[in-house]
């Protein structure tokens, strides 16, 4: 998904769902830029707390988690 500006949704889910562990690993880091995007523009825009926002908090944790065990 090369796109201008991804659905952090799907690039998320399609990180999650990916079975061949090299593949994953590409999908994990473009989702994880995908969110990150997606925050700063929420706080440069003074979004106040919102399910998004937990959301994407949420996603980026557990990104993380799959990225320390090289899943």
């Amino acid at each position: 998904m090369a796109e201008n500006n991804p659905n952090w949704m799907e690039l998320y889910r399609d990180a999650v769902l990916e079975r061949a562990r090299k593949k994953r690993r590409v999908l994990v880091a473009e989702a994880h830029k995908a969110i990150q995007r997606r925050l700063r523009e929420l706080w440069y825009a003074g979004t106040p707390e919102t399910s998004e926002r937990r959301q994407l908090d949420a996603a980026s944790n557990f990104l993380g988690i799959l990225s320390a065990i090289g899943e």
